[in-house]
């Protein structure tokens, strides 16, 4: 993919396609949702250690691909999505004849890759919690969620406050009734910046595929030949936490501890497209017909035929000859106990006696099935 020109338009081949980088933004959208599912399911099976980080599951998630981002952007010039797609950022001016990133251009990418989707994310559930939900929204206040579970309890007595506290809460309500009008407008202008980048990266109108590189005056580009091979050259990169060996034990313990890190982050890479073939194949798996063969329970074999009674009717050596009536078949009809007569042979026999003629085994006229295909 990092490869590809774009052959269409005929443009930049290092510019990444629009459509391309829809799908880099799409996949780190869905991170964090399927990171939330697994806490989710082994927080149920260990609440005592897993509740507390489900709970704050936004702020734990932010720490964690703080870490994450930071670590590809020192090393590698862009976010963990933007290597995993073949991608780097570059600087629109260069500094010193080097378009890389800067410590500045690093920390700002991680204010915007990190920071404000999680401001983002509250602002959203605040904006939720004090408009009522979408019943609120579209019908009123009084369909709001909190008007059927608060709105009929019995106020407490007012208790006298301070005229400080008086002033705090009018103040609290005004901005809480200023957000509630002015969020939305906000959220507009939000998504709408976006698509606009998104309309002019897509005609060549601009660079930069949004409003947030294009405050921090970076480019996405599409990472070269060169720059796989000096990946390869240099290795697994150095953490920032390893210190030269003085030959104490505490020292070689944290350069231990920062080349695991390293390493478990750089694993990164391969560990997502290895989940992601492992969760499609699992999806085929248990959609498939393999899956419902395995499952099904394994066929029972046939019981052992009932042995002729010494009483009962003598058994024909011709297999198509009927035991009672010593005729050729016709419409013929098998008893319960496996034994095949015609039909009105064995009907009237069961219907008198009660039993099975060869065997003696008791029998109704209901258990007899008739055969169409003589045997």
């Amino acid at each position: 993919m990092e490869f590809m020109s774009d052959m269409l338009s005929g443009g930049d081949a290092g510019k990444p396609s629009l459509f391309e980088i829809v799908a880099q933004h799409k996949m780190g959208e869905l991170l964090e949702p399927a990171l939330r599912h697994v806490t989710s399911v082994y927080a149920h099976r260990y609440p005592r250690y897993l509740i507390r980080i489900l709970n704050w599951h936004e702020e734990a998630y932010a720490a964690l691909m703080l870490l994450v981002e930071r670590h590809y952007l020192r090393n590698y010039g862009g976010s963990f999505t933007e290597h995993f797609y073949g991608y780097k950022r570059v600087r629109a001016n260069k500094i010193c004849g080097s378009n890389s990133l800067t410590q500045a251009d690093v920390w700002g990418s991680l204010t915007f890759l990190v920071g404000l989707p999680l401001v983002k994310n509250r602002l959203d559930q605040y904006y939720e919690r004090v408009s009522g939900g979408e019943a609120a929204r579209l019908l009123g206040s009084e369909f709001s969620q909190t008007a059927f579970s608060i709105g009929n309890e019995p106020r407490a007595p007012e208790v006298d406050s301070s005229n400080l506290h008086r002033k705090f809460t009018a103040a609290k309500e005004v901005l809480k009734r200023l957000f509630k009008c002015y969020y939305p407008h906000a959220n507009f202008i939000y998504h709408m910046a976006t698509a606009l980048y998104y309309i002019a990266y897509m005609f060549d109108h601009t660079d930069y595929n949004s409003p947030w590189l294009h405050v921090l005056g970076l480019k996405v580009r599409r990472l070269s030949a060169a720059d796989y091979r000096a990946m390869g050259t240099r290795g697994v990169p150095k953490s920032s936490l390893s210190a030269p060996s003085n030959g104490s034990v505490l020292r070689f313990t944290r350069n231990l501890v920062a080349r695991i890190l390293t390493g478990g982050l750089d694993f990164l890479k391969v560990l997502l497209p290895l989940s992601i073939f492992f969760y499609r194949f699992l999806e085929w798996w248990y959609r498939s017909d393999f899956h419902k063969k395995i499952r099904k329970d394994p066929i029972p074999p046939p019981p052992m035929p009932l042995k002729p009674h010494p009483d009962g009717v003598a058994v024909p050596e011709g297999q198509s000859v009927c035991p009672l009536c010593r005729m050729p078949r016709t419409n013929p009809a098998m008893a319960p106990s496996g034994y095949v007569f015609c039909y009105p042979c064995i009907h009237k026999h069961v219907a008198e006696n009660g039993t099975c003629p060869v065997t003696l085994v008791k029998a109704e006229s209901a258990g007899i099935r008739k055969l169409y295909a003589d045997v």
